[in-house]
């Protein structure tokens, strides 16, 4: 794989960005953590609907941060979160045979959003949109258990803009009809502890939308360093209860010898 890297300034501050071309000729990975490469994942009224059916909530870790919330056509404010784009690759082609730019897949790493409902949580994270397979990927961790680049929305694309000027990539994309494929739902409803009749609606639910945006203008960088989702600890109840048996079994061995 040939590297070439370009450097360029703008406001007093320098950015990096790295184009890696495959071995295959057509295939530029691009990583934008110095540019404005953003994703919005909205949620729709239904999704809201359910959370607030199974007294759930949303929140941001890592990257990800709230946007600016929606109003539904039921005055609902729709939340929304951004999940900054760190990597994008994309395919070079030969009009009319083939798009001249068409994306591959791209990642939000570092982001994450975690659901909450009582004492019971899931994390997403790391988020990859694979175009090959219409699928969202992310590292799910559910029972303290984090099952990475697992499958947990399919998506319909629709309103692509892209194109390269010179060296920068400027794209828009909305992915639509995003739905539980099994893994997720099966995630979703053993990590929150969710009863049938609040699982089942689960599965034709549309969660709602993701627009991604990029250009060329200049951020602050972003860390894209993958998100880990910490494990939880064993409650002091559960320690104590190991402590009182392991000094039980001490007990026991000394008497019998």
């Amino acid at each position: 794989m040939n590297i070439f890297k370009y450097s360029f300034k703008a406001a007093g501050l320098a950015a990096v960005t790295t184009l890696a071309m495959s071995t295959s000729a057509n295939a530029l990975t691009l990583d934008t953590t110095f540019l404005q490469a953003n994703s919005v994942f909205a949620l729709s009224q239904d999704a809201l609907d359910a959370m607030s059916a199974a007294s759930t909530s949303m929140s941001a870790l890592g990257n990800a941060s709230a946007a600016a919330s929606t109003t539904s056509a039921t005055g609902d404010l729709l939340p929304a979160f951004n999940l900054p784009v760190t990597k994008v690759d994309v395919s070079l082609g030969l009009p009319p045979f083939s798009p001249l730019v068409s994306p591959n897949w791209g990642d939000a790493t570092g982001s994450a959003l975690a659901i909450t409902r009582g004492s019971k949580s899931v994390v997403l994270a790391n988020f990859v949109i694979d175009y090959s397979k219409d699928l969202v990927l992310a590292d799910i961790t559910a029972n303290g258990v984090t099952t990475k680049n697992t499958s947990l929305y399919s998506f319909t694309a629709t309103d692509l803009k892209i194109g390269l000027n010179g060296l920068t990539l400027n794209m828009h994309q909305q992915l639509s009809n995003l739905m539980f494929t099994d893994t997720a739902l099966a995630s979703f409803t053993s990590g929150l502890n969710l009863s049938k009749a609040l699982a089942t609606p689960l599965k034709t639910l549309d969660f709602g939308t993701i627009t991604i945006d990029i250009n060329g203008a200049l951020r602050s960088p972003i860390n894209a360093t993958p998100y880990t989702a910490a494990v939880p600890e064993a409650p002091p109840a559960a320690m104590l209860g190991l402590g009182l048996c392991g000094i039980a079994l001490v007990a026991r061995r000394k008497m019998k010898a």
